[in-house]
């Protein structure tokens, strides 16, 4: 979902954080040009560009998501963001296009 003011995008999906896992629906990603929010079950993670040292794909055992690699000391180490569920490529290649649109790397 595209934010009305074209500034931001949304999408729903599940989240890994650390040894916690949340399946889909239950965590939204929203990026921003510079900034990256996680939120799961009433927790939000707001990762600033500057504090984000990598993105990339992450396969999980039933499913593909984004691994952000961060600095930021009090989140939890391990955060991914779970897009589709079944390997399927499609929803992480989207979801890959609309991060480099707004700036981001996102590596393989």
């Amino acid at each position: 979902m595209v934010g009305a003011d074209g500034e931001h995008f949304s999408q729903i999906g599940g989240a890994r954080l650390d040894m916690f896992n949340a399946s889909v629906p239950y965590a939204e990603l929203t990026v921003f040009r510079n900034a990256i929010r996680l939120n799961c079950l009433g927790q939000e993670y707001l990762f600033a560009k500057d504090t984000i040292a990598a993105l990339a794909k992450y396969r999980g055992l039933f499913s593909i998501g984004l691994l952000i690699r961060h600095t930021v000391p009090l989140y939890p180490k391990f955060v991914v963001f779970w897009v589709s569920l079944f390997w399927s490529r499609t929803p992480f290649e989207k979801l890959k296009e609309r991060l480099i649109a707004f700036g981001y790397e996102v590596r393989e």
